[in-house]
């Protein structure tokens, strides 16, 4: 039985593992970490980043986030020690990307860039607006 028990020996505890639970994939630029970020939409159309903006510092920092096919970059600041939410809810902070590369299933390159953090390229999976997310586009009713 000891030979038995002694398998975990060789495997990796888990639960110590970072990994990103979510449809989102997680990007760090200096103290603010993006959480759960996905782009809805559909390829050839405006899709919209969702997902949480964390400042993990002690000054208020000022993100700038681009795409390709986005129309213009979008600055955010995040309050030191907030949240800054994006999607399309009345709380939330809107970033469109514009007519979308890539397809549903896909990853598309953002660029997130902070003063002390330069620039972070993330591959973000683009997801369809449907289910959950049919209400997170950038023309939600």
């Amino acid at each position: 039985m000891t030979t038995l028990t002694a398998c975990a020996a060789f495997s990796p505890i888990t639960t110590d593992e970072n990994y990103d639970a979510a449809n989102g994939v997680t990007a760090t630029v200096g103290s603010v970490v993006g959480r759960d970020l996905v782009v809805i939409g559909d390829k050839g159309k405006e899709g919209l980043l969702s997902g949480g903006l964390v400042n993990q510092g002690q000054e208020d920092v000022s993100v700038v986030i681009t795409a390709k096919g986005q129309p213009q970059p979008v600055t955010v600041m995040v309050p030191r020690g907030g949240l800054v939410s994006l999607g399309s809810g009345a709380d939330q902070t809107s970033v469109v990307v514009g007519n979308l590369t890539v397809a549903p299933g896909s990853l598309l390159d953002v660029t997130f860039s902070s003063p002390t953090g330069g620039d972070v390229v993330t591959g973000v999976p683009v997801l369809t607006p449907t289910a959950e997310y049919a209400t997170v586009t950038p023309t939600a009713d």
